[in-house]
């Protein structure tokens, strides 16, 4: 961390909200050893209180409180500042509710008990990032405004901020790969150029096998360091022209460009190879990991209704039957698989 960023993390107020004066304690050592000034409330109440005394740039708050809970807070938060990056908090058991959270415009999450204290510390330096290009976005509008004198200077950084938050906000923090949002964004775009000029594309759909298991064993931490090593073995499987994102959890997604089914069983083949026969170095020591997939491709072939979901749910229902019959391998969708029990898979929806 550079000095000036560690200068405005010094200067900058966090809001912890939980009525769990324990998990408020936890939070407050780990924020302040980032050089964050942190103010606790053990209610919403409480919370918005606080906002008459202090500019905050980061609030952490659990999502089941009583009376104002955590949907509320942020709600009210967003109101009053939407420069204020808000983090839900929730147990593992309430993951639906985080991720209606984050619909509603939370910055991200946490899950309880907390104990990943460097994924913490990382997200908090995020938010307190994107708070401070937001506000820093907004001040160059002003000055656009007021000031037509130097309209060419403010130009030119105001792009520059819009670069940064745009990338912010397709990136995912923990790999560097693009995030749903931007593979959500390709697929739809890959779709409308199939249409217009009949190119065809793959969807490669790729889940680390026995992720819970592998967690469970060795640590969120090391999960995190798993997930980072598929993400560079994924990339190493690209070209330039293909798209490759985290999807959520321990899922990813490839769309491979002007490529049919056959190719994209080449690439998958390569990154099944690439990642069993690699290995990952954990406390000095060499661990194995393998993943499953499943394909799907819009050809010329494929029935003119087929939309960009239709296309995902192809291949997460071939995702399905790879896991279904043993992992470590890939499965081209065809129609088969939807006359037996993979088409009971979980449907996954673009957008």
């Amino acid at each position: 961390m550079d000095e000036n960023n560690q200068n405005l993390i010094t200067n900058s107020h966090v809001l912890v909200v939980d009525d769990d004066e324990s998990v408020c304690n936890v939070l407050s050592i780990i924020l302040e050893q980032q050089g964050f000034t942190v103010i606790t409330a053990n209610s919403g109440e409480d919370a918005l209180k606080l906002f008459g005394e202090h500019v905050f740039d980061v609030v952490f708050t659990d999502i089941f409180m009583d009376g104002i809970n955590g949907i509320e807070l942020l709600n009210r938060i967003t109101h009053l500042d939407s420069t204020i990056k808000t983090i839900i908090m929730t147990a593992h058991s309430g993951y639906d509710s985080a991720i209606a959270a984050l619909k509603g415009g939370a910055h991200d999450y946490i899950e309880k008990p907390l104990t990943d204290h460097d994924r913490i510390a990382a997200i908090a330096r995020k938010a307190h990032s994107h708070s401070m290009l937001e506000r820093d976005n907004a001040e160059l509008m002003l000055k656009l405004r007021t000031n037509h004198a130097k309209l060419a200077n403010a130009n030119a950084q105001l792009i520059k901020f819009n670069e940064r938050l745009e990338n912010l906000a397709v990136t995912d923090s923990l790999t560097g790969l693009k995030n749903r949002r931007f593979i959500d964004k390709i697929l739809i775009q890959e779709h409308a150029r199939f249409n217009r000029y009949k190119t065809p594309f793959a969807v490669l759909f790729i889940d680390v096998d026995k992720f819970k298991e592998f967690n469970d064993l060795h640590g969120h931490a090391s999960g995190d360091e798993a997930l980072r090593y598929i993400a560079k073995t994924l990339l190493e499987n690209t070209r330039n022209t293909d798209t490759v994102g985290r999807y959520g959890g321990e899922e990813f997604v490839m769309i491979l460009s002007d490529t049919d089914a056959e190719g994209a069983s080449i690439v998958a083949n390569r990154v099944l190879l690439g990642i069993e026969h690699g290995s990952l170095q954990l406390h000095e020591k060499s661990t194995k990991l393998t993943v499953s997939i499943g394909i799907s491709e819009l050809t010329t072939d494929s029935l003119l209704a087929d939309t960009a979901e239709i296309l995902v749910q192809r291949a997460d229902t071939a995702l399905y039957a790879s896991k279904h019959n043993g992992r470590n391998q890939f499965t081209v969708f065809n129609q088969n698989l939807s006359n037996d029990s993979y088409a009971d898979a979980p449907k996954v929806a673009v957008g």
